[in-house]
């Protein structure tokens, strides 16, 4: 949207800003003293590019951009003098000549490593380890998918926001892993990154390749484990009925806005973006398959609400399995003002609390998770179990009526008041140490031990 393209742009005018300060690194600059590579002498370039003379024979002049510039890494240049300590010089035109490039190219077209084999490349990689044990010390997990911030990571999420990079993440074993890209509400690059299965407090090395127009990977794949429907509710409303939220695992199956939610109720959230509702008549609801069909299932999402009312008892979801109400889960006055919750199966209605007032104006995490072969429905809060209620073994919904469609932020007590963030739907069990993980990993965990430098690589294949 313009609103972020227009952020996007300050983020990287700021970027180039602060590009010539040679405590930023190596391959930038204020003159060509600050160029030097293990002994070889380069030039400053006018963007703030260390150059430095190539010798594999395919840039007619003799010179390149350094492999880690900022813009067109590796690219050919005109030819100039060596460098003197203290000068500076123009951004150099682009050389004539089959092997020259122009330097506001993003990749060299002469060069062998384009293709992947080798040698000098507009690619580079850095080393990122992931520390499970900040989000799951005690159990190891499959399909684990991570919230994945790249705030600390200048270098890094200064090539995601530039928009000319993609990005290739692969394992120890060089698997490529899918990913969902999800800016943050400043438009700050994070990720959705699926992780390769893990052991209890393992650290996971994986390698982040930085790729000149590369494809993003298909998002659907980061939650093609289970999940049912997974709403980021990061999509700014527009202030017309009929508005849409992505659904990042079914995106045909998004959801609709109702009560005309303005831009303004686009947020800052737990997690980037995060919709904000009034407490009168907003509701996102979505005719999703999986209604009347779930006898197992596992729903998180982060929650705020922001009134004291204690008569305000606005639900943070209802209809879940396409019942007239159950499941559902809203702030009930009548109950301490805790998270209560409520299953029906067979026409027995089970409900349970998680003890204590919820917190008015902060985050929190809630899930509710349905086994059916044990017949228990557990209720989460922050991490944590809370409550548990029985009922008969499976689920289905036991009605001749359609179903009705699935509510965020709406219930038989109206709407909440506050914001909602992160909605998921699993069609599978998920354990206490997966929603644990979900809710420290997600409340700012520090799972990265260490951002390794960016270094020049070929491109891959």
């Amino acid at each position: 949207m313009l609103h972020g393209a227009m952020r996007r742009a300050g983020l990287i005018l700021g970027g180039l800003a602060l590009a010539g300060c040679p405590s930023l690194g190596a391959y930038q600059c204020e003159r060509d003293g600050d160029c030097n590579r293990e002994g070889v002498a380069g030039r400053c370039l006018g963007d703030a590019a260390c150059a430095y003379p190539e010798t594999a024979g395919r840039c007619e002049s003799g010179w390149a951009r350094s492999p880690n510039a900022a813009e067109s890494p590796g690219a050919c240049i005109d030819a100039e003098p060596p460098a003197t300590s203290g000068s500076t010089t123009d951004t150099p035109t682009s050389s004539v000549g089959s092997t020259s490039t122009d330097p506001s190219s993003t990749a060299d077209p002469a060069s062998s490593s384009a293709s992947g084999s080798g040698g000098s490349s507009p690619c580079d990689s850095a080393e990122v380890v992931i520390d499970t044990g900040t989000f799951s010390p005690a159990a190891g997990l499959s399909d684990y998918v991570l919230w994945l911030p790249l705030d600390e990571w200048t270098k890094g999420r200064a090539r995601l926001a530039s928009g000319e990079y993609g990005l290739q993440i692969t394992d120890a074993n060089g698997a490529v892993l899918p990913y969902e890209r999800a800016d943050q509400f400043d438009d700050t690059p994070a990720l959705w990154l699926k992780l390769p299965t893990f052991a209890a407090a393992d650290t996971l090395p994986l390698t982040f390749t930085f790729v000149p127009d590369l494809e993003p990977p298909d998002a659907t794949e980061v939650w093609s484990a289970g999940f049912l429907g997974v709403w980021h509710l990061d999509d700014a409303p527009m202030g017309l009925d009929g508005d849409i939220t992505s659904n990042a695992a079914v995106p045909e199956e998004p959801g609709v806005l109702l009560g005309t939610m303005a831009p303004e109720q686009h947020v800052q959230g737990q997690l980037g973006s995060a919709t904000a509702f009034d407490g009168d008549d907003d509701v996102v609801e979505i005719a999703a398959s999986f209604q009347g069909q779930l006898t197992a299932y596992s729903i998180s999402a982060w929650a705020r609400i922001d009134t004291k009312d204690v008569d305000s008892r606005g639900s943070f979801f209802q209809r879940l399995n396409g019942d007239f109400f159950y499941p559902r889960c809203w702030h009930n006055s009548d109950s301490g003002e805790t998270l209560f919750c409520q299953h029906a199966v067979d026409g027995q209605i089970s409900g349970t609390s998680s003890g204590e007032a919820l917190p008015i104006g902060e985050f929190f995490h809630l899930s509710l998770v349905r086994d059916p072969e044990t017949a228990e429905t557990t209720v989460y809060f922050n991490g944590d179990p809370r409550g548990t209620m029985t009922s008969p073994a499976g689920g289905t919904l036991d009605s001749d009526k359609p179903p009705y469609p699935f509510e965020i932020g709406h219930g038989e007590w109206g709407t909440l008041t506050g914001l909602m963030d992160e909605v998921r739907v699993s069609g599978a069990v998920h354990s206490p140490q997966r929603v644990r993980a979900d809710f420290r990993s997600q409340a700012g965990a520090l799972q990265v031990a260490e951002f390794g430098p960016l270094e020049p690589t070929a491109c891959p294949d």
